[in-house]
């Protein structure tokens, strides 16, 4: 059936389930019949006091007066609003509803007659009524007033009176009057200083019977201008950038169809969340669910298979799925023609969303389908059942705090079983500090926290602590999926932890014993230390052009090595890809050095090059680290260096040379030590700026091409990948590598962002056996300029070594130039503004605590705090010097001891709210142990020196 039948069967359809309608529901006028009114025309009112009035946005009493030359009707009086200066300035009316009874379920229509006075120079103006729900100023618990500004607001002028209306439907919620105001328009924007208004009305409307819902949805997308406003979402990690509406391959012979580009997982899905909009979703009604969905040009496979589902959860899935009968009904989308996917459906007792839709792994069939478009969607009511559908077994996740940080788990979830909470024990481990050995053998984990050993193994009614038999409120067990849960009483039978159950807000609390002490063991000696900084990109073009003593001071806070200087010993540049006729000049700023095939141009990258002489003068040894954004556009499918786009495979090579000539440049004859070459920034990230796409079978061989070439060229510079922009997109890339890949890359980079659910304790990616490097990150909005930003950045250093990361790079060295009313940015270290003015956001000194003291070529050692308060990190030097690092999240003073000290002293460093990297003086060292009391919120760095000497 081609779709003009399609849709001539469905109209057909339509018009009996409207004509039924229209039999079954009371006619309008009948709807409309007012019960009650309470009318108020002014007309009778002495004086501005009689009419019961309320005032809000900022207008007086002051502001309000009776008139009697300007009104509605050929006599009386009508209020006067003089002096207006704000659009939200706001008459209420609190008598308008009289003493009318209001009940949940009543409808009232509101009028009033409005004009904008002749003497106002704002000719005019939209204006809007709204319902009071609460008296005088709103407070948090207070619900909104109920108006209506898409629907019902009017254009009022000075040439006649305008009604105003509103139908409200109680709610239940208490009501106070009624309210006037100007709505915010870019047509008529500017203050009416003075309307007029007349003959306020409230009508109770009879009731009516709501008319039947219709038995059929359909989504064609024929007559929509774009995918804003149809209710079109996406999962399972689909870019909405790639979502788009397509007039060139349709279902049938006209209109409009979806598609879905950029498709690199299984899982990317298409939800469709109006599918059962306006349809009758009491338990037990039966609906079929079909559309027709066909594999693009692109896809790049001739077909998969998909599946329909629908969506009974809301926010993300992690381990939990929505309804489907993916097994018995799937279908296979090709190319060729346009495929039926369907799927039967009863309304049971959870929620319905709306469907999705997504492919599946069948044999054959195991390559995901990059593009592929869906159009026609019918969800059609079948009939009635008393077969109602239970509820699934959605368990209820419960939050769990662990040592003050909430727990992030991925997989199962913290749960409610046998009455009883439920908690995944390695990973909740993890964020207390914990050394856990697990044994798949014997399903066993071996514990060891501060002075306490446990062994514990999955259906024991107790576990060991050192060396004891402890006797366990009930078993762990392991899930299906292969995850050790524990009751949460285990960790205060085990661990002495306290443990807090609030069965009725599902939560968990665990607080581990506060012991303020932190070990440093110098025998264990872990991964080598390659330093700290950020990235120079683009803005540092606007650093360069600031005043001279500004842009020396800065730089000099970033590179040098005295009083509050940061000492960073990393700039991270970008492999610019743009071109220098490129329309957007801060583009043109970062033009490639091969624009077009077979043409060179070094005069470029000037910003970066200046910038990396600057930290080159204030620190010979400064190390550098390159990123690909985007390879130029001639080498891309989509021809241009933004909005993703891959690599074409016949440029793999020159792609690699590309990079090899930039490389050889840049350290050899500009003389920078260029250490890491990281090959494409966030690959799996559809953004408007410079960005390229790779699924993984492409950053397979490109990884390969590009780490051969220069170790042919035997150029040292360390070839790394895949960067992606959060640990949970690394993992994915490096799981996809090829073991001899993986093995040629020197190290693995990657971004930390979604820190909160995407953490290093959740993708731990030791288990790759490479050096590791957290190339960018920045704290999430709102920015947090002060000790608070700065305690947030030092705790994700401090965990990022103890995870054995080498290095950490904040974004940016400096954010683009805002006005200085804006607040400063958390993308950058030091925000620039307009005026020449800047702040440096307390981050660069936390960062200093670490990058001053902890230099490239040491090394971390293992460090132990006994304390959830402080976080402690610690390296050493080539002499066995160490530094220690101990972060204070605690609002109160702490008193610590640090043992494993060799030392017999130590210089004291410390940022907080008031200080930043300030030279507190030195503390001695008795006997191994250093006793000191950390200042509230603050880092704190400890230096061993030798008796009487300081360390620079």
């Amino acid at each position: 059936m081609n779709k003009l039948w399609w849709r001539k069967a469905v109209c057909l359809q339509m018009c009996l389930v409207l004509c039924f309608l229209y039999l079954s529901v009371p006619s309008a006028a009948a709807e409309d019949v007012p019960l009650q009114t309470v009318s108020i025309t002014f007309d009778d009112y002495a004086s501005i006091a009689d009419a019961d009035l309320g005032y809000g946005g900022a207008l007086a009493a002051s502001n309000v007066s009776l008139d009697s030359s300007t009104r509605y009707g050929d006599s009386g009086k009508s209020l006067k609003i003089s002096g207006r200066t704000k659009v939200y300035n706001r008459l209420k009316l609190n008598g308008a509803f009289g003493d009318m009874e209001v009940n949940a379920g009543d409808r009232f229509m509101i009028s009033m007659w409005a004009k904008v006075g002749a003497e106002s120079p704002v000719t005019n103006g939209y204006f809007y009524l709204s319902v009071v729900t609460y008296p005088g100023s709103k407070t948090e618990a207070d619900p909104p007033y109920y108006y209506d500004q898409v629907n019902y607001k009017f254009l009022i002028g000075q040439d006649g009176w305008t009604q105003l209306t509103l139908p409200y439907p109680a709610d239940g919620n208490p009501i106070y009057g009624i309210a006037v105001e100007q709505a915010s328009s870019s047509q008529w924007p500017n203050v009416v200083p003075v309307v007029y208004i007349d003959q306020v009305e409230v009508s109770k409307l009879a009731p009516v019977e709501p008319p039947s819902p219709p038995v059929t949805n359909v989504i064609d997308f024929n007559d929509a201008a774009g995918i804003s406003g149809l209710g079109i979402g996406a999962g399972g990690g689909q870019n909405m950038l790639a979502v788009s509406l397509s007039d060139t391959v349709v279902h049938g012979t006209y209109g409009q169809s979806l598609r879905i580009g950029e498709r690199s997982q299984m899982y990317n899905r298409i939800k469709l969340n109006d599918a059962f909009k306006n349809l009758d979703l009491t338990p037990g009604t039966m609906y079929d669910l079909s559309l027709y969905a066909r594999a693009g040009a692109e896809s790049g496979e001739t077909g998969g298979y998909f599946y329909l589902s629908v969506i009974d959860i809301a926010g993300s899935l992690q381990d939990k799925y929505y309804y489907n009968q993916k097994e018995e009904y799937n279908a296979l989308v090709t190319e060729l023609e346009w495929t039926k996917v369907s799927l039967p459906f009863t309304v049971g007792m959870d929620p319905v969303l709306g469907i999705a839709i997504e492919q599946m792994a069948v044999e054959g069939y195991r390559d995901v389908i990059r593009e592929v478009y869906i159009d026609d969607v019918v969800v059609t009511k079948t009939g009635v059942t008393d077969e109602i559908p239970p509820p699934r077994t959605h368990e209820i996740e419960l939050a769990v705090t662990a040592d003050g940080n909430r727990v992030s788990y991925v997989g199962n979830k913290a749960i409610v079983k046998d009455n009883l909470p439920y908690i995944p024990l390695l990973r909740t481990l993890k964020q207390m500090h914990a050394d856990v050995v697990w044994d798949s053998v014997y399903s066993s984990a071996s514990i060891s926290k501060w002075d306490t050993t446990v062994l514990i193994a999955a259906g024991d009614a107790a576990a060991t602590v050192n060396g004891a038999a402890v006797p366990l409120e009930a078993p762990g067990y392991l899930t299906a999926e292969g995850v050790f849960m524990v009751p949460a009483s285990f960790f205060h039978a085990a661990l002495n932890a306290e443990v807090i159950w609030d069965e009725a807000g599902r939560t968990v609390v665990i607080q581990s014993p506060k012991i303020q002490e932190i070990r440093l063991d110098k025998g264990d000696v872990q991964q080598e230390l390659w330093g700290f900084g950020g990235a120079a990109n683009e803005p540092v073009h606007d650093l360069m052009n600031y005043d001279h003593n500004t842009r020396e001071m800065l730089l000099d806070q970033f590179f040098g090595t005295e009083g509050d200087q940061a000492g960073l010993s990393i700039v991270r540049l970008e492999v610019n890809p743009f071109t220098k006729d490129d329309p957007d000049p801060r583009q043109a700023l970062q033009a490639s050095i091969q624009p077009a095939e077979g043409i060179w141009d070094w005069d470029t990258d000037q910003h970066q090059r200046w910038f990396a002489e600057q930290a080159l003068l204030r620190n010979p040894d400064m190390q550098f680290a390159a990123s690909v954004w985007s390879p130029p556009a001639w080498m891309k499918d989509n021809q241009s260096a933004t909005l993703g786009g891959h690599l074409k495979p016949e440029y793999y090579q020159t792609f690699a040379d590309y990079l090899l000539a930039w490389a050889q440049r840049y350290k050899v004859q500009y003389g920078y030590n260029l250490k890491w070459l990281s090959i494409q920034n966030e690959p799996g990230t559809l953004v408007k700026y410079a960005s390229a796409m790779y699924t993984n079978e492409e950053m397979n061989q490109v990884a390969s091409i590009v780490a051969d070439t220069f170790n042919q060229a035997e150029l040292e510079v360390g070839i790394g990948a895949p960067e992606g922009g959060n640990l949970q997109a690394s993992m994915r890339y490096l799981e996809g590598l090829a073991p001899e890949v993986l093995q040629k890359l020197d190290y693995a980079a990657t971004h930390f962002y979604a820190w909160s659910d995407l953490d290093v304790y959740n993708y731990d990616l030791r288990k790759f056996n490479k050096p590791l490097f957290m190339m960018e990150y920045c704290v999430p909005a709102p920015n947090k300029s002060g000790i608070d930003g700065g305690i947030e950045v030092a705790e994700q250093i401090g965990t990022a070594l103890q995870q054995g990361y080498s290095s950490y790079l904040y974004w940016l060295y400096v954010s683009k130039p805002t006005s200085p009313s804006v607040a400063p940015t958390r993308e950058s270290l030091v925000d620039l503004k307009t005026d020449g003015t800047y702040t440096i956001n307390k981050r660069l000194y936390a960062m200093g605590q670490f990058s001053r003291f902890m230099r490239p070529g040491d090394h971390y050692v293992h460090t132990e705090s006994g304390s959830s308060d402080i976080i402690a990190t610690a390296s050493i030097n080539g002499e066995g010097q160490a530094s220690v690092v101990a972060v204070n999240r605690s609002s109160e003073p702490v008193n610590i001891t640090i043992t494993g000290v060799t030392a017999q002293a130590a210089e004291v460093y410390r940022t907080s709210q008031l200080e930043n990297i300030v030279h507190i003086g030195q503390t001695d060292v008795e006997s191994g142990f250093l006793t000191y009391t950390l200042a509230p919120q603050s880092v704190t760095t400890f230096v061993e020196i030798s008796a009487g000497g300081m360390l620079e």
